[in-house]
């Protein structure tokens, strides 16, 4: 599975079911891609710094991704 059809998955996901906590969202990705966290945060953070495509409410402990 490359990076680029993770972080389509990832937006498709956020499209359908609205916004959703960022630790969630990283376990279910990480547990349907048998990939490492620290991956599918890799391709969230990209998503959010460099595509744009995504947007993040800091709210610790739990971020909003929307």
């Amino acid at each position: 599975m490359s990076n680029k059809q993770i972080r389509r998955a990832i937006k498709n996901y956020i499209m359908h079911y609205g916004k959703q906590d960022t630790r969630v969202v990283i376990d279910t990705f990480s547990k349907a891609f048998h990939t490492t966290k620290q991956r599918i945060s890799g391709n969230i953070s990209c998503m959010k710094c460099i595509d744009g495509s995504i947007n993040i409410i800091s709210n610790r402990p739990h971020s909003i991704m929307y």
